[in-house]
């Protein structure tokens, strides 16, 4: 998420970087409708083949859902301990054997917490439904909160049906008249790309659920479940890419999305993003063949140090004991193929104080603020300049009050 002030902008560098090839991006396409993969800090696209088409996303739904339920557990509205009970129409659902389900009774309540592991590990249909419920709306409700989160986050084209990904008509009891029974939620691979994205920028706590290989559902007394993960790619398992250590995100089944799946990792210490949209191939596990070509290219790419001018090595303090701060890093990578002509560098800062410096105090390694590097020759999901963050070196004390009078 941007910081609306630039503090400092740096001239443009006529700099060339050493040109960035790679054997892996030739002209093989991924096996798949739709696909996307970037770089989750700066927001660099390494990655993308027919981005842009709206396409049905099944449970892959279930990540927006998540983002609304952080932003109620953020505010306060519920909490992880929040128990929620179960409807006779999301009993409906969590008992049909056709759908994804951990089987939560009706009459029964969870938490918040138990929903969320379940929606994330599981998928299950029902628990999902009922963690859209936790703070009392109604599933009309939670799509206009989805609506408006989606918008929020930088979504641009799609269409929200009901938090799980289910078509309208398979909501049984809870499908709303306003849709036809075969509509059903729908995005880009650009789109989910970016919710993703934010996710992991927002919530990364989130990461700890998506990364379990499996986990306990207490269903109702005495009746436990125990289910695995969907993700066939974390460490160890089957489609575990070497040299990459896969923890999330989430996957998606239904006849019109084929089988899909946005995975994230992290590869010689750049966390990844990938989106495989309707993946061609029999069975579900075409998804997890076709996330692997994109980890596969990614091992062939290269990065690029850029050196940043020494000037740019502090940051001016204000009201602190001394008067600038030193950062990190000195260097940041660009992914690529093609040679970077040129580029301009920008400084954004979290804490403003006097005159465009940072407040004291500031604490060792507190981040305070991004660095943005824009170029021509670098494409980004959001259209913005690539981001990194900034972080203090070392500790700078609030100053006493003929230091602060002083700066």
């Amino acid at each position: 998420m941007k910081i609306k002030r630039v503090l400092r902008l740096v001239m443009v560098l006529p700099l060339v970087l050493a040109e960035l090839t790679t054997g892996a991006l030739a002209s093989e396409r991924v096996n798949a409708r739709a696909a996307v993969m970037i770089d989750a800090s700066t927001g660099q696209v390494l990655y993308e083949q027919n981005a842009n088409q709206k396409l049905p996303v099944a449970s892959i739904s279930k990540l927006l859902t998540v983002a609304v339920v952080h932003d109620e557990l953020k505010q306060r509205i519920i909490t992880a301990n929040t128990r929620v009970n179960v409807s006779a129409d999301v009993a409906a659902i969590a008992s049909d054997p056709a759908y994804s389900t951990i089987g939560v009774q009706e009459g029964q309540s969870y938490t918040v917490r138990e929903l969320l592991n379940a929606a994330m590990v599981k998928s299950a249909d029902g628990a999902t439904l009922a963690l859209a419920e936790a703070d009392g709306s109604d599933l009309e409700e939670f799509n206009l909160k989805m609506d408006q989160k989606a918008k929020e986050i930088g979504l641009r084209n799609f269409t929200i049906v009901n938090p799980v990904g289910l078509t309208n008509g398979d909501l049984k009891g809870l499908k709303l008249g306003q849709y036809a029974n075969d509509t059903e939620n729908e995005m880009t691979a650009k789109d989910a790309a970016l919710l993703a994205r934010y996710l992991v920028q927002a919530y990364p706590e989130l990461l700890q659920v998506t990364a379990q290989k499996n986990a306990k559902f207490y269903i109702a007394k005495d009746k436990t479940v125990k289910a695995d993960n969907l993700n066939k790619m974390l460490p160890g398992e089957q489609y575990a890419v070497p040299g990459v250590k896969i923890d999330g995100l989430k996957t998606g089944t239904s006849a019109a999305a084929g089988p899909s799946f946005v995975s994230t990792g992290v590869y010689r210490g750049h966390r990844v993003i990938t989106v495989v949209l309707h993946a061609n191939g029999d069975g579900g596990d075409a998804r997890f063949a076709a996330t692997r070509q994109l980890y596969n290219r990614l091992k062939g790419m290269k990065t690029e140090q850029i050196t940043l001018p020494r000037w740019l090595h502090r940051q001016w303090v204000a009201n602190g004991t001394q008067r600038s701060v030193a950062i990190r890093p000195q260097q940041v990578s660009v992914w690529g193929d093609k040679p970077i002509k040129n580029y301009s560098l920008a400084v954004r800062l979290n804490r403003h104080g006097q005159n465009g410096k940072i407040l004291a105090p500031v604490r060792a390694d507190e981040k305070i603020g991004e660095l943005e590097v824009a170029s021509h020759g670098v494409k980004t999901i959001d259209n913005e300049p690539l981001t990194y963050s900034l972080y203090s070196s070392e500790q700078v004390p609030l100053g006493n009050f003929w230091q602060r009078l002083w700066h």
